[in-house]
């Protein structure tokens, strides 16, 4: 018997015929009246809030937050606040990505491996939390940033992560993940429709208009993907790696082009900010959009006469993604995946590479053939 789902878990059940998937249910158990608890405050408080109900990716969610409430009010953030936030957001995706590499990888690793990566893990958890309260009272000079921006690469290198480029370093657990993905790779790669920020006016107000859009977000004649996958499958056009391979390579992409990004910031260079976070107004209503660990995130909101939050919607990248006819499913979907443990790892491995956050409860039944 299957435990209860956690909040925020995602539960997928798989049916097998002759070793192929033949069906796949998705089911989300995120609450879907979270949003519900910013109505009624003051916009000063909902970014705070949001750092704190998330238990993941916190500044992410305070950050989508903080730049819809500013839209809502008819105000903008300025450049400077974009640059100490992006400092944040960067630091955050690496650690959320390695920890999930680090420890919850369902495949087998060597035990030297996995023993000395908890202690890498350990100071890169250190170095993005200073990073990220850098961030959020900002600094004077970027330089601030230093010791703290070299401890978390020196982590993130001890594990694997490349100076640049998507294959990981000699010897290290990065590299014993790939190998084990290159073993066990059964997925045929898809073509990826991205979500990117010229939807962001769509999906705002889609997202506006239905409280239920949120649990099973859409957009007309697509399969849409967030995360790092969509951000770097270009990148890999000329890779010959299979599906888990070359999602577990964009994920190393991504940590090392944000660890260059965060030497940019603390240089004092400019970077992309709006690759990381954009903002606007649609359908009346102020939203941010954030480039997380997952994937693109969504706040949005509307305030009443007496500027007090009316109405607050947030969309989690990991909708799209596990969406019931979406990108996980499609990449399932006719797969020949084996049968029993077998099946449940290379779905296990398959949910990992799609999302770094959340946790899954996988169900696999076999059909039987007359």
């Amino acid at each position: 018997m299957n435990a209860p789902l956690a909040a925020g878990s995602v539960a997928i059940s798989v049916s097998l015929a002759r070793d192929a998937v033949c069906a796949v249910e998705v089911k989300s158990a995120r609450p879907p009246a979270l949003a519900r608890l910013f109505e009624g405050r003051a916009p000063s408080e909902a970014p705070r809030l949001a750092g704190q109900i998330f238990s993941l990716c916190g500044f992410a969610q305070s950050t989508a937050s903080r730049l819809a409430l500013a839209q809502a009010e008819g105000k903008s953030i300025s450049r400077q606040d974009r640059t100490f936030a992006a400092a944040g957001l960067l630091a955050e995706r690496i650690f959320e990505t390695l920890r999930s590499l680090v420890m919850q990888w369902p495949g087998k690793l060597p035990a030297a491996a996995q023993a000395a990566a908890g202690t890498h893990l350990r100071e890169a958890l250190k170095a993005s939390r200073a990073i990220v309260s850098i961030a959020e009272s900002g600094w004077e000079s970027p330089r601030a940033l230093a010791d703290a921006r070299d401890a978390l690469r020196q982590a993130a290198s001890a594990l694997g992560v490349p100076a640049t480029g998507a294959e990981p370093a000699k010897c290290s657990l990065l590299e014993a993940i790939a190998l084990d993905l290159a073993r066990d790779d059964v997925f045929p790669r898809r073509a990826v429709e991205a979500l990117e920020a010229e939807d962001d006016a769509d999906v705002v107000d889609l997202l506006v208009k239905t409280e239920a859009y949120a649990q099973r977000p859409s957009l007309p004649g697509r399969v849409v993907e967030t995360g790092a996958y969509s951000r770097f499958h270009d990148r890999l056009a000329g890779d010959t790696a299979k599906a888990l391979l070359a999602r577990f390579k964009a994920r190393l992409a991504d940590m090392s082009v944000s660890l260059l990004e965060l030497d940019a910031i603390t240089e004092g260079r400019a970077v992309a900010l709006e690759a990381l976070m954009r903002d606007g107004v649609a359908s009346g209503n102020g939203y941010g959009a954030v480039e997380c660990a997952r994937g693109r995130l969504y706040h949005a909101a509307r305030l009443d006469a007496e500027g007090r939050i009316a109405q607050y919607r947030i969309l989690a990248p990991t909708e799209w993604n596990f969406h019931p006819a979406g990108p996980f499913v499609e990449t399932l979907l006719s797969s020949r995946i084996g049968a029993g443990d077998m099946a449940r790892l290379r779905i296990a491995k398959l949910a990992a590479l799609f999302d770094p956050c959340v946790a899954f409860d996988i169900t696999v039944k076999e059909i039987a053939h007359a």
